[in-house]
């Protein structure tokens, strides 16, 4: 569920818009990489583009000749919803215009009290729904793609938000903020077909890590037999461990979402794990 908006140059002397055009004070932007997470400061067909004050989902915008195509997810935080119609006039002011396409039907400025009204409630309908459906037991965790990173909503965080798109965007706000590597995982295929998975850690640089290893998106093309971790230290990679032995040699103390917590690693701390566990891969 999403709101598509559609911003038409007036004019034939009017510039085309690019990305460094749009950028405004207190924003950031990036591309997602194949696991959700940004990859800050790079530009591609869909940028995702937010406010750093307020990180919560953000907003995909792209360039078409003549125009730009603006799209916010929902749920999103109330924030977002704010700013971005705040956005929209400012990149219609670019173009003297003062009309813009929402979802494939025109509008003006005049309309934007309803469409934030109706953005707030389809938030928060939708924030109710992941709620039910975890409180049922119908999905243990469900996640929700930020700004920045993917979030593994579970019954603490439904309780934290409570269907309020503006608890909704403090909790992603405050765990985006955080300065950390999120440790996604690589897959490999050996010659007798098997697939095998592997995360990277490295030395000295706090990482937010799976409680279970798994796919983000899973694929029932691919299954995952074997998961492995690795160590990177006086950056060389020193060697492999499984997984499971990783997660029962290690403190998991500070909880990052429901479906992972925060730990850095020491280069003591990986030599005793090698010494210990070091497999061939």
């Amino acid at each position: 569920m999403s709101v598509n908006v559609i911003i038409k140059k007036k004019g034939l002397f009017k510039k085309d818009l690019k990305i460094e055009d749009v950028i405004l004070d207190e924003m950031r932007y990036g591309i997602m990489d194949e696991d959700y997470r940004l990859e800050e400061g790079k530009v591609g067909k869909y940028t995702v583009v937010f406010h750093s004050k307020h990180i919560g989902r953000g907003y995909e915008i792209s360039f078409e000749k003549g125009e730009v195509n603006l799209n916010m997810p929902l749920p999103t935080s109330y924030e977002d919803i704010h700013f971005f119609y705040e956005y929209i006039k400012i990149l219609c002011d670019k173009w003297n215009t003062k009309e813009f396409i929402r979802e494939e039907e025109v509008a003006t400025f005049d309309e934007i009290a309803s469409f934030i009204k109706m953005d707030i409630q389809a938030s928060e309908g939708a924030l109710r729904q992941i709620e039910e459906s975890i409180n049922t037991g119908e999905y243990e965790n469900m996640y929700i793609f930020g700004a920045i990173n993917p979030i593994a909503i579970g019954k603490k965080e439904v309780e934290k938000i409570d269907g309020d798109i503006k608890k909704f965007g403090k909790l992603m706000h405050y765990l985006q903020e955080k300065d950390l590597y999120y440790a996604a995982p690589k897959v490999y295929q050996r010659k007798d077909g098997t697939y095998f998975g592997i995360y990277i850690l490295t030395e000295d640089i706090p990482s937010i890590v799976p409680y279970q290893a798994k796919l983000l998106v899973s694929d029932k093309k691919i299954d995952v037999s074997e998961w492995n971790i690795g160590f990177v230290a006086d950056n060389e990679l020193k060697g492999f461990i499984p997984y499971e032995d990783f997660l029962n040699s290690i403190p998991k103390e500070e909880e990052y979402d429901s479906e992972h917590f925060i730990f850095k690693i020491k280069e003591k701390e990986i030599k005793q794990l090698l010494d210990k566990y070091k497999m061939d891969i």
